[in-house]
């Protein structure tokens, strides 16, 4: 009997020499996959074989690009097809559009990545195992999670992995706290599976989802929208990559990188085809430092859109700078402020920043001074190691400069700060030890005053009769004249006399320090205990670090109820 051959053939481009790949079908019987990984391997420089060729299509396939072959009516994928699907591929990594395998495609197809499809089609479908294996996907719609307040675990661990259990955690942590900061979300752990709405695995190999895991490189990870009906929330990492933390490319895939990832799938994000959005399928390297790491503003206008943005609660919080503008008093956090006139708060809801002043970046996190010059009453944000010039409300031209260019003489990367100058009021400079020349003329500078400025204000806002407030984290002092002994009965709740905030409750500065930490309050008791971050250490983790364990003080009910000791890291309830 005679067997009808259709023969397509795929175009590929190695470095300068042309080849191409023969994907033969027998009958009406499509090709399938071989058992063995869905990878693409180095391409040939001969002609490659049939196995090479069916990987490349189903590679095409498993990410979105090309449809399964339909065993039923034997549906088979045309040259057309498998050339529109490379071009699509190349368009969403942002490569240029040829149609062809080139060497630049073929290396971001070998490229470690996500398991999740690039098209939203796909990605938003569910996975079911057939009995033979295989594995069908029926479509849904994304969501989002209907509550604020989400429960997560913890469940299993990776077994050949260099990271602690502990650390493990830790980082899963500020993962959480990425998607936590900018919204009205709130994590809180629990120890059973019980009410867990975000649950995390480390898997080997197939493990009944229809996205099976292929050892080191390839797929590293994958997680199921909220919209899943079996499966909403999991997050499934491969149990054996070399998972690090702080180390080389070369040396392992860096956890929180993926963790990010995976849980903004978790919560309902889709892949991103943006080069510096965390949602990009594919893995290039570490973010960055978990404990300064912050989304961009793509993420930001997609992860806000679904969950809404983070509400500052004025009276529970430390602000990031105080400023005088215009004769008005300003509280900054954030993007956020308050302002207060003479007659009082003006409104008790934060209002943006951005819609006074536009021309500022929506993915500024928070601003280290804001200050009118006394010279020319130009509006002047500094951010990082860059400043924004506005007169009135119109960003100058040429701006955001380094900040060096602010400082007369520049700076020289020494400690720096506001600082106050008897010709200009509040500026911004170097901070020494001791400014010559801030006392008021005659008298010598108050310690008092001395060390508040030396050791960093969030504002210095003078009064027309000559009186000084300098505010630092909750409280804020009244000084007669610049440099003098405060006024007695200060130091004063910012946020009662400005702020219109209850009285706080009173503490005992002897067993109890407050610290501030982005803004989120972290009660660490000083006798007895101490609070082991691994994240802050320098040093490598040793086994006496692992044993160190750290009670919460205001540890959530969820988890309180399992009685299990936290280990590194404070309650996981991620709000002001």
């Amino acid at each position: 009997m005679k067997v009808a051959l259709l023969v397509l053939i795929v175009v590929c481009v190695c470095g300068d020499d042309i080849v191409t790949a023969s994907l033969t079908t027998a009958g009406d019987r499509p090709v399938t996959s071989p058992a063995i990984p869905v990878t693409v391997t180095s391409l040939p420089s001969t002609t490659p074989t049939e196995d090479e060729s069916v990987r490349l299509v189903d590679w095409l396939m498993k990410y979105g690009y090309l449809p399964p072959p339909d065993a039923s009516t034997g549906q088979l994928q045309t040259w057309t097809a498998v050339t529109q699907a490379v071009k699509a591929m190349q368009k969403f990594a942002g490569l240029e559009e040829t149609g062809v395998v080139d060497k630049e495609t073929a290396k971001l197809m070998q490229t470690p990545r996500c398991s999740l499809p690039d098209s939203d089609t796909q990605a938003n479908q569910h996975s079911t195992q057939n009995s033979d294996g295989g594995t069908h996907r029926i479509k849904r719609a994304a969501s989002t999670w209907a509550r604020r307040n989400i429960n997560w675990r913890l469940r299993s661990y990776p077994i050949s992995s260099a990271l602690s259990r502990e650390m493990v955690r830790t980082l899963l942590y500020y993962s959480l706290r990425v998607w936590a900061e900018p919204t009205q979300l709130e994590f809180h752990e629990v120890g059973g599976p019980e009410g867990a709405d975000l649950q995390v695995d480390f898997l080997h190999g197939p493990h009944g989802d229809g996205y099976p895991f292929d050892g080191v490189g390839g797929a590293v990870g994958h997680a199921f929208f909220p919209s899943d009906q079996d499966r909403a929330g999991e997050v499934h990492l491969d149990a054996d990559e070399y998972w690090a933390f702080r180390q080389p490319a070369s040396e392992g895939t860096d956890l929180f990188t993926v963790l990010v990832h995976e849980l903004g799938h978790a919560l309902g994000l889709s892949h991103s085809s943006a080069r510096r959005s965390v949602m990009r399928p594919y893995y290039h390297g570490p973010l960055g430092d978990p404990l300064h790491f912050s989304l961009g503003p793509q993420d930001l206008e997609h992860i806000t859109a679904l969950y809404g943005q983070h509400t500052v609660d004025r009276c529970n919080t430390s602000f990031d700078t105080v400023a005088k503008i215009r004769g008005e008093t300003f509280f900054f956090k954030g993007l956020s402020m308050w302002r207060v006139s003479r007659g009082g708060l003006v409104s008790g809801r934060a209002v943006s920043v951005r819609r006074l002043w536009t021309g500022l970046p929506p993915s500024l996190r928070s601003l280290r001074a804001v200050l009118e010059r006394h010279s020319d009453h130009a509006i002047i944000f500094i951010s990082g190691s860059q400043f924004w010039l506005f007169k009135d409300l119109s960003l100058q031209e040429g701006f955001p400069q380094p900040l060096s260019e602010l400082v007369p003489g520049g700076l020289d990367g020494s400690l720096q700060g506001l600082l106050w100058d008897p010709d200009e009021g509040a500026t911004w400079g170097q901070i020494t030890e001791r400014e010559e020349g801030t006392g008021g003329g005659e008298e010598e500078e108050s310690e008092i005053w001395r060390e508040l400025i030396e050791g960093g204000v969030n504002g210095i806002i003078p009064e027309n009769d000559g009186s000084v407030y300098l505010f630092k984290g909750h409280s804020y002092w009244k000084f007669p004249y610049p440099g003098s002994t405060p006024e007695e009965g200060y130091p004063r709740p910012l946020g009662t006399d400005w702020l219109d905030c209850p009285q706080p409750s009173p503490y005992d500065l002897s067993d109890i320090s407050l610290t501030v930490l982005n803004g989120k309050q972290e009660l660490r008791e000083s006798q007895g205990q101490r609070t082991v971050d691994q994240i802050r250490q320098e040093d490598k983790i040793t086994d006496r670090d692992i044993q160190e364990h750290w009670d919460c003080p205001c540890l959530n009910k969820a988890a309180k109820s399992n009685m299990l000791p936290l280990l590194l890291v404070p309650t996981l309830l991620l709000s002001n």
